[in-house]
């Protein structure tokens, strides 16, 4: 053109700076709007919308900012030309041209930033200090890029932002967030969101109330496997307080955590609050309720609810009756453990080693240590292969009886069958080989085992009270590797 005489104009380069953008050639789009300024042309309104597009295609925030502030101050000095009151209107669309750069690029750092929480803040903050402010739609949208565990700050973040501007959120934002919060593990937050819904809206569904409701159980269940019966119960009545619901399944992981933790009368307190609240106890809550009886001791109670157990229809299962044959080596009656094998049996539920290793531990516990040898010799008249438990349990129970050498034969054994016993097994057969004088050669053991010795729970084996089968997909294993359907809810979006 030039070499024909005719000089480029503002228009022809505007059209230049186009192709480069949807060429994706952000560094010609630059080059060009400074040969603009070069020249002495005036920039117009299409020229900046056109830059703003570069940035956009850049991914670069920060770049994109700095030039709205630049724009904006030669708009308040008077140094754009053209009619103020279209200007005015143009910044309106350069503003949300802004945001829209910005929220490309926090969206970027999210899928697939190396520190997405930090790069989103510094974007965030530096629209706070630039004067630039996103619409409620802009942070909903950025929520909605918010899915890895890492993210929970950013959502969090949003969601104060949100409730700060105008009060007002959409529901779907919210129910993503209890599920982001839960996914990070930040329970609290997750009840924090809920808690907002019932005081300042909108109002929760259905799917607010089931996402909260798993939160909890996943709680529930920690506390169950642990034994902190104390903060199971505490969250119990936060779900109360906050008018969720709970069901057996709930108050029977409180009843597990009780009976882990020995904690008779709480699990009498549960289990009678259960029954007041209008619910059915079931297997698993007479077994916890067993369970707990029967280590505080307290026999003739515990016979009592298993004969009110079956009154009103309650099937044992091999988990029950085991916790019976435990109840009657307490009492010192060993023929009714041999009825209860044979009720077994006839009711097509056969004995395991769970079993005979809840009569054995009995056994220790009450310091019956010949009766317990009785019992390891029949669990093997029936075929039934001893596991690590077995073992350790039966050199206690040895031990306890004065019978070392039979303890190192025993440990020999299980050492033999492949079997990996605990450190405190071997240390109980060495201090009682030296106590009793025993003349044995104990370099025979072989070396201190190293493995992390794990304390002994024949509680784990009732976990299988709380296998219920009959839940939602949504809310089975919740926060584990089957997370919630993530697909689900974003269905339930507006």
């Amino acid at each position: 053109m030039e070499a024909q005489g005719i000089s480029p104009n503002i228009v022809t380069f505007n059209t230049l700076m186009s192709i480069y953008v949807q060429q994706g050639k952000t560094d010609d789009v630059f080059r060009v709007y400074a040969e603009i300024e070069g020249r002495g042309l005036v920039p117009t309104a299409a020229t900046y919308s056109t830059l703003m597009s570069a940035y956009k295609k850049a991914g670069d925030a920060f770049a994109a900012i700095k030039f709205f502030v630049m724009l904006r101050e030669r708009y308040k000095k008077g140094e754009l030309v053209g009619n103020h009151g279209n200007w005015e209107q143009e910044f309106v669309k350069f503003e949300k041209l802004t945001v829209r750069v910005c929220y490309m690029s926090m969206r970027r750092s999210l899928v697939s930033g190396q520190n997405p929480v930090g790069e989103v803040l510094k974007v965030l903050l530096a629209m706070d200090e630039a004067g630039v402010r996103p619409e409620r739609s802009d942070y909903e949208r950025l929520v909605w890029a918010c899915t890895g565990e890492e993210h929970y700050a950013i959502g969090k973040e949003l969601y104060q932002r949100i409730r700060e501007r105008d009060g007002e959120i959409s529901l779907s934002v919210c129910n993503h967030l209890i599920w982001l919060m839960g996914k990070s593990k930040k329970w609290w937050a997750a009840l924090e969101i809920y808690e907002n819904l019932l005081e300042k809206g909108p109002k929760q569904n259905n799917l607010s109330y089931e996402l909260i409701m798993s939160h909890f159980n996943i709680l529930l269940n920690a506390a169950k496997r642990r034994g902190t019966w104390r903060w199971a119960v505490r969250l119990l009545n936060k779900m109360q307080e906050k008018g969720l619901k709970p069901g057996s399944k709930e108050w029977n992981a409180v009843l597990l955590a009780c009976s882990r933790a020995s904690e008779t009368s709480a699990a009498v307190d549960i289990f009678k609050k259960m029954v007041e609240e209008g619910l059915k106890p079931d297997i698993v809550s007479y077994g916890a309720l067993l369970s707990a009886l029967e280590k505080g001791k307290l026999y003739d109670e515990a016979l009592r609810v298993w004969e009110h157990m079956c009154k009103v229809g309650v099937k044992p299962n091999l988990y029950a009756y085991t916790i019976l044959v435990s109840i009657y080596i307490g009492k010192g009656n060993h023929a009714m453990v041999d009825t209860v094998l044979h009720d077994m049996v006839s009711t097509q539920i056969e004995p395991t080693v769970v079993t005979f290793n809840a009569i054995i531990s009995a056994c220790v516990r009450n310091n019956m240590g010949g009766t317990a040898f009785e019992w390891f010799h029949r669990m093997k008249m029936r075929s039934i292969e001893p596991n690590e438990i077995t073992y350790q349990m039966l050199i206690e129970a040895l031990v306890q009886d004065g019978k070392p050498r039979l303890a190192y034969e025993m440990y020999k054994r299980a050492c033999s069958q492949g079997l990996e016993l605990p450190v405190k097994s071997y240390d109980t057969v060495m201090e009682a080989c030296k106590a009793y004088g025993s003349l044995i050669d104990l370099t025979t053991l072989g070396p201190r085992p190293t493995k992390r010795e794990e304390p002994i729970r024949l509680e784990d084996n009732f976990s299988s009270f709380s296998q219920i089968k009959e839940l939602p997909n949504s809310t089975q294993h919740f926060g584990g590797t089957g997370m919630y359907g993530f697909f689900r809810y974003r269905m339930a979006r507006p």
